[in-house]
Parts: structure tokens; sequence; C-alpha cells
């Protein structure tokens, strides 16, 4: 409910960046918060998820202040009263009844601003350009820091700060898109800064482990040692456990077939003999 008493949101309420893909993080803030240094795992997960749903809603960098909503939105379901104290860290409630966390904002209202200068500049280029039908490249324009823009057209929502057919056209997406992987890695290197290894220690040591069990396996087992006093333990531990887990399901597998050619059957069942394939 509207309470007057609250402070006003943080973004205006049309603030809609749902049709821009990637969000800005700060990674110099974000891995000096209390956020990253409080949280486990689970509770940093269900935070970034947050973070990410609030830039889709609408006013951008908000999200609805009920529960139900809020377990569901940050993937936590059942467990997320035990994770949303750490979780909302930073989220402030406004007049509106909604929940604003002020750096997510920051950002978005950044985003907003050059969207709407997009759309005034769009308007202009070609009301100017099917007014006078001159060639195409007299309305090419440059922004103040150089950045060539093409023929302006009309947003189109989806798909815009993407290059087409060479043309460049800038919006208010953020101009290089952070690589979620380049971001997990730093953090990850910053995880084991703090358990006392040199950055070229650290660096090595997630890439090993990246070759060995995979980007997807590491990240997951980085994210979960946040908070651990021994991450390095803590990781190691869990791609152990995944590898036997895998090594258990190939064998099983092994034993399926062997029993079918014994058998004379034909060949064993399709997931049997893909596990087996793959082996």
């Amino acid at each position: 409910m509207p309470n007057a008493d609250l402070p006003a949101p943080l973004t205006p309420s049309d603030c809609d960046l749902r049709d821009f893909a990637f969000m800005p993080v700060d990674t110099v803030r974000l891995l000096d918060s209390d956020l990253f240094a409080l949280s486990s795992g689970d509770e940093f997960k269900a935070a970034m998820t947050l973070w990410c749903k609030a830039w889709q809603q609408v006013p951008a960098g908000s999200l609805p202040a009920d529960d139900r909503v809020l377990a569901h939105l940050s993937g936590a379901g059942t467990k997320w009263k035990k994770l949303r104290t750490i979780a909302l860290r930073g989220f402030v409630e406004c007049s509106d009844g909604r929940l604003y966390h002020p750096v997510v904002c920051e950002k978005a209202t950044e985003a907003w601003a050059k969207k709407l200068s997009y759309r005034e500049r769009s308007k202009k280029g070609n009301s100017k350009r099917w007014g006078s039908q001159k060639d195409e490249q007299q309305h090419s324009q440059s922004d103040p820091s150089g950045t060539t823009f093409g023929i302006l057209e009309p947003p189109k929502g989806q798909g815009e700060g993407q290059k087409k057919d060479s043309v460049t056209i800038v919006t208010g997406a953020v101009p290089s898109p952070i690589d979620p992987k380049k971001v997990l890695f730093d953090a990850g290197v910053a995880l084991l800064g703090e358990a006392g290894l040199s950055a070229k220690t650290a660096r090595s040591l997630i890439a090993k482990w990246f070759k060995n069990h995979g980007e997807e396996a590491t990240n997951a087992a980085l994210l979960s040692a946040a908070g651990r006093a021994e991450p390095v333990s803590w990781i190691e531990a869990r791609l152990r456990t995944k590898v036997a887990a895998q090594d258990e399901a190939r064998e099983a597998s092994r034993s399926t077939a062997e029993r079918y050619r014994r058998m004379a059957i034909p060949g064993p069942p399709a997931d049997a003999r893909k596990l087996e394939e793959h082996a």
C-alpha cells in the first residue's frame, strides 16, 4: 500500500528496461560490499537473482513487497524465509509500496535516460529522412563521445543495442556488455584472495578447475564457497563429489550394457547406452 511517510520511488514509474538484455554490474563495489562478505552461496545467488529480476520489472530497479512473489522471483522457494534478510540487503521500501535497490536504480536511471534520448534522436532522424529522402549517409550522427550512429530507426524493443548489417545502433544498453563468465571468474579470484592466495595462484587454480570439471560445475562450487573459512578445500571436495557421482553413473551404465550383451538382447536401454558412449 502507498505510504507518504516513506521515500519516493528511486526510478520513474514508467522506467521500462525489459528490452535491455544486459544489466551493468560494478564489480568493484559488489566485491567490496557487505552482501558479498556476509552472504552464503544460497544467499548470494538469491540476491543476484533479485537484482536481475528487479532490472526487468517496471519500474526498473524495483520488486513487489510480497514474500510469496519474492520467494518465486529469487528461486529460493521454501528456503526464502531463511535467505530473506541477506538476499534483500540494500533494498528499501518506497512510498509506492515497492522495494527499490539504490545501486540497481542508479544504473537503471542512467540506462533509461539514454533510452529516452535515443528515442528522441530516432524520431528526429526518421522525420528528416522520410521528409527529404536524402542520401542515408547524411543522416548519420555522432554522440559527444565520438560514437557513430547508423541510420536511426524507431526502437524495436528486443535486440536494441545489437549490430545489424554492419551498422551499429546504440541505445541505452551498456556499450560494452559485461561478460558474466568474466564477472564470475573475477569474483572467484577475489574469493580465493581473501583466503590468502595471490591473484596469480587463484587464476591458475580456477583455470585448472575449469579444464578438469567444466565452467558450470566450477562456478557453482565457487558460489557455494562464499563465506567458507577454507574455500579451496570446500570447492575441491564439492568437485570430487560430483566426479564420483559421474563415475558411479558410468559404471552402472557399463554394467547394464554388459548384462544386456550376455543375455543376447539387442542392446541396453537408450539412456544406458548414451551414458556408456560418453564414458
